[in-house]
């Protein structure tokens, strides 16, 4: 099966979103049109997402109907995105993380770059954090709070609910159901951390295995697996005060959380990576963080660029 590259995939899309959102003039499919014949890719990548696109038809008719024909143009475009984002999510168009990413973004109601930290409110009160390079969505309703955690990582602080719907956390590998609670959860890629501060969640994975984590645990999970609960630790929120917390962490783990919140390419050489090493940082200086560790350690900084950093042995 051949797979679309971003840009013809990108372009497909936004004329599929305008297509659906209710609001397409007959220039605009005229255009659309001329665009399919333009060239023999285009409309393979057309007919493609179509065909995904009749799986529509057997989402919940309160869903399809809200998409379709609700009264407000932008209620109807923004079911528009999050059907693409459920064609998406899917994995049937055949893309990689780093192809997804980008229109995860797109299709996310709060997002960060890199290096960018923000705190939101949530409809019901309670407080969403989001580190760097985060993208979530938000679908609340008269019988549900959900987010979807598309890449990153997010604390969340919970709120009560007069009508009691449940809180819960979509991501790649699983769900999980916040009961009163104050947790974490980090996107790896290839698996998910979660960590209980206040009260407690439940986690459900897509194999399935369920884990419930009280107060002061966390877990790793994946589609397939949950490990089992650890202690966790609260400096591990300290991002949220733009500051990250070292006790005795090996250097290379150090770097790579420095690199999160840094554009371009932080390394460590591997000869130096273990070296355990304490301290608080700075996340919004990541220049003056890296300095601070050449006087701690017995490192030096090795700048091809100002984008292409590494940390490697002195001397």
């Amino acid at each position: 099966m051949n797979h679309p590259g971003t840009d013809v995939l990108g372009q497909a899309i936004a004329w599929r979103v305008q297509m659906l959102s209710g609001d397409c003039p007959a220039e605009h499919l005229a255009a659309c049109q001329a665009w399919r014949q333009a060239h023999p890719e285009n409309e393979r990548v057309w007919q493609q997402l179509e065909s995904l696109s009749q799986g529509f038809s057997g989402l919940p008719q309160t869903l399809a109907h809200a998409t379709l024909d609700g009264a407000q143009h932008d209620a109807k475009r923004r079911k528009a995105l999050k059907l693409l984002g459920l064609l998406l999510a899917s994995g049937s168009l055949g893309l990689g993380a780093q192809q997804l990413r980008p229109w995860e973004d797109w299709l996310a109601d709060a997002s960060t770059g890199t290096g960018e930290r923000r705190r939101v409110e949530l409809a019901d009160g309670g407080l969403l954090y989001l580190n760097s390079g985060t993208a979530v969505a938000f679908d609340y309703s008269p019988q549900q709070r959900r987010l979807r955690l598309y890449h990153g990582e997010i604390l969340v602080q919970t709120a009560p609910d007069p009508s009691h719907r449940p809180f819960q956390v979509d991501t790649a590998h699983g769900r999980v159901t916040a009961l009163g609670t104050r947790f974490q959860l980090r996107d790896f890629g290839d698996h998910c951390l979660a960590a209980v501060y206040q009260g407690a969640v439940e986690i459900g994975t897509t194999a399935p295995h369920t884990q419930r984590l009280e107060a002061d645990q966390q877990c790793l999970f994946s589609k397939q697996h949950i490990s089992t609960p650890t202690e966790a630790q609260e400096s591990a929120t300290s991002w949220i005060e733009n500051k990250l917390v070292a006790s005795s962490m090996p250097l290379g783990e150090l770097v790579s959380e420095l690199a999160r919140h840094r554009p371009g390419l932080l390394r460590c050489a591997p000869d130096v990576a273990q070296l355990p090493i304490s301290g608080v940082y700075p996340l919004g200086d990541s220049d003056r963080a890296l300095q601070a560790i050449t006087r701690t350690l017995p490192v030096r900084l090795v700048y091809r660029s100002p984008y292409w950093v590494t940390v490697t042995a002195a001397g």
